[in-house]
């Protein structure tokens, strides 16, 4: 087996793992496809953006895809929950560009102004919406809302339509792609403020 196909086993086992013992913080059986991924990042206009969120990036395979697409003078600040998660990327993923919080998403606004900045271009996140309890969905969603700049993006992939009943009141109707190229099959929901 090449080392390359080594690395993603154990990254899926350790994934699995975590989404049996942690259903409630990782929404999902197996990490995201390439597919999936590669939809994702095009739809948040990475190339575009300057200072970027990603809410629950799990075992990083949506964070390293966004630092490869990213400019030179961008930044990404990931927030992740799951402590197992969080110290596997402080582990796997060395990118100056990137700050890594362990945090819950209903702090956003906060760990954006940690981190200097007054608001963001987009949020992309995975956080497992329809596992939340309804005051904390409701929480992160404002939280996200408040975040992001006039014109910006939030962007969220999701096998239920939770949080499209979340965003809807607060950004209006989305723009909805499956992506069936994926474990299970994802919609991709992408809103403008």
């Amino acid at each position: 087996m090449h080392k390359k196909n080594k690395i993603f086993v154990k990254e899926s086992v350790f994934f699995l793992k975590n989404a049996l013992l942690k259903p409630k913080q990782v929404g999902y059986i197996v990490p995201s496809s390439k597919a999936l991924i590669k939809a994702i990042t095009t739809q948040a206009q990475i190339e575009k953006s300057k200072c970027i969120v990603e809410l629950g990036p799990g075992t990083g395979g949506t964070t390293k895809s966004i630092l490869a697409q990213m400019r030179t003078d961008s930044r990404l600040i990931a927030v992740e929950i799951n402590k197992d998660f969080f110290d596997f990327l402080n582990k796997t993923i060395k990118d100056t560009r990137m700050s890594l919080v362990h945090d819950g998403a209903q702090n956003l606004q906060q760990i954006i102004y940690d981190q200097g900045w007054d608001s963001t271009d987009v949020v992309i996140s995975g956080i497992p919406f329809s596992t939340l309890p309804k005051s904390i969905a409701n929480e992160i969603m404002h939280s996200i809302y408040n975040s992001i700049k006039p014109g910006g993006l939030f962007v969220a992939y999701q096998l239920r339509d939770r949080v499209g009943q979340l965003a809807t009141p607060l950004f209006g109707q989305a723009k909805i792609q499956w992506e069936f190229k994926n474990f299970p099959p994802m919609r991709i929901y992408v809103w403008e403020k």
